[in-house]
């Protein structure tokens, strides 16, 4: 029999061997949760039952005394609102009184809940005729109210032993309660050794027919990728997937020797079709630039010159003197930049296309833009870099001057300190934020367009001063922005930047 079962355990698949593992388990674990739930509930169900008829007895118990203050208000005061509370509460009393005779229906509890039912009845006939008498000033309504008292006196003490026997069946219920408790922890633990117990038969079973045979194929691929290609064949006892798995190696290991060779060739002659394709890939990348930039030379930039010099003709014909002056000084900026670029200029040419520049924006913001230059230096003897002053300006005029409604003022300051040359640029506009400052003076904020134009003439700053130039940037938000450059006076450079 042990054999049979043993054979049957062979056969079976993983998937099989998996699955009966689960279901047994499963389901123990479900008949087991659905007693411990259905047992739970039921226990639970009663007690809440019981909570709401001890919640519902006591409410009964204070409303009648509620009931009877509002009465006694309005007899000695004849006050209307108190004959409408002692209505509502008499309205409640009576719905309590149906809701506990529905629920409690056996018993002795059932018995007391009618005579509460009965006595209740009877004094509020006596109230409401001594209400009535009250109204008419019949001096009579007190013989009705006593009557009630004394009723009421009998419900009191009908309430009372109701809420005594609700309390002992709740003491009840908690026993029981607590023994149910008590015994799922036990059914629980019980549960939990039995799955404990049936993982371990589960865990031996699986170890001897899918972990061996797994490590002894994972042992036999660990020799094989490490060139160690004569291994022993893989015997299996199972008839499952794992047995599959290892004939399929045990053909594969006999066939592999001569597939590494050919795999080796193939590997060497894919290498150097690898190489010539990364040639080819280089050559095509370098002939695609070659060509961009064989195209990019053809543009002629003369072509702009004309164009603007066409237009400025065409206003000076039709009398438009400021289109003139605009355009000539535009061609004068593109002229500037072309034939400039990327050259070392004297400080006056840089100054004169800044102030071409400032011409234009000062058109686009009238009043609202103020300029002034303050310079006490021979500015044909400084040598500087091409275009360090004027993205300064720029960044001044569209991040000071433009966000601010009533616009500022800038300042271009050149003097001479010692050996070195300081230019500041001061503006009047909204200034710059303790956190944006801290990024553009740390770097940081390189990806930021606000800040490229900055880096740009730091950077090119340190490269041809070797270092030596000093950058400086001050803020006060709300106030305005100074940026101050230094460098070595004794620079003479003629080298492109």
């Amino acid at each position: 029999m042990s054999r049979r079962k043993n054979n049957y355990w062979a056969k079976l698949s993983i998937r099989g061997k998996l699955l009966t593992f689960f279901f047994i388990i499963a389901f123990f674990g479900v008949i087991i949760n659905i007693y411990l739930h259905n047992n739970n509930y039921s226990v639970m169900n009663r007690f809440n039952t019981h909570l709401n008829n001890y919640y519902d007895i006591n409410e009964l118990l204070v409303l009648t005394n509620e009931n009877q203050e509002h009465l006694l208000n309005f007899l000695r005061s004849s006050n209307e609102n108190s004959r409408i509370k002692y209505i509502e509460t008499k309205a409640e009393i009576e719905k309590l009184i149906h809701a506990l005779h529905i629920r409690l229906d056996e018993g002795e509890q059932y018995f007391i809940v009618n005579a509460i039912h009965y006595s209740v009845e009877n004094y509020f006939e006596q109230w409401d005729d001594a209400i009535e008498k009250k109204i008419y000033d019949n001096n009579n309504y007190y013989t009705y109210y006593y009557n009630g008292i004394q009723v009421q006196a009998y419900t009191q003490q009908y309430i009372q032993e109701l809420l005594n026997l609700s309390i002992n069946e709740g003491a009840l219920l908690y026993d029981e309660l607590s023994s149910n408790s008590s015994f799922n922890r036990l059914l629980s633990i019980m549960v939990i050794t039995l799955t404990f117990i049936l993982s371990l038969i589960f865990g031996g079973f699986f170890s001897k027919y899918l972990v061996l045979p797994i490590k002894k194929l994972a042992k036999a691929s660990s020799h094989m990728s490490k060139g160690e290609l004569n291994v022993e064949s893989i015997d299996v006892q199972s008839e499952d997937e794992i047995k599959v798995l290892a004939d399929s190696f045990n053909s594969m290991s006999k066939n592999i020797k001569q597939l590494v060779e050919d795999l080796n060739e193939k590997a060497l002659i894919e290498k150097e079709l690898h190489k010539e394709t990364i040639e080819k890939i280089k050559m095509q990348h370098l002939l695609q630039e070659a060509e961009f930039l064989a195209l990019q030379s053809q543009i002629n930039p003369h072509f702009l010159f004309n164009t603007l010099n066409t237009i400025s003709r065409t206003a000076m014909f039709e009398n438009a003197n400021e289109t003139i002056k605009l355009i000539n000084a535009l061609s004068s900026i593109f002229r500037f930049t072309l034939r400039k670029g990327g050259k070392i200029i004297s400080l006056k040419e840089e100054i004169d296309m800044i102030e071409e520049y400032i011409y234009l924006q000062k058109f686009r913001f009238k009043d609202r833009l103020k300029f002034e230059i303050i310079c006490d230096i021979d500015l044909d003897e400084v040598k500087v870099p091409f275009f360090i002053i004027q993205p300064l300006v720029e960044n001044a005029i569209i991040h000071g001057i433009e966000p601010k409604i009533e616009g500022g003022k800038i300042w271009l300051e050149i003097l001479k300190d010692k050996q070195y040359i300081v230019i500041k640029i001061i503006d009047s506009g909204v200034g710059i934020s303790r956190d944006k400052l801290n990024n553009i003076i740390q770097k940081q904020d390189v990806k930021n367009t606000d800040n490229i134009g900055i880096n740009n003439v730091y950077k090119r700053l340190q490269n041809y001063y070797n270092n030596q130039c000093g950058f400086i940037i001050k803020s006060q938000e709300g106030k305005g922005t100074s940026i101050t450059l230094s460098f070595p006076n004794d620079k003479r450079g003629e080298a492109d930047v």
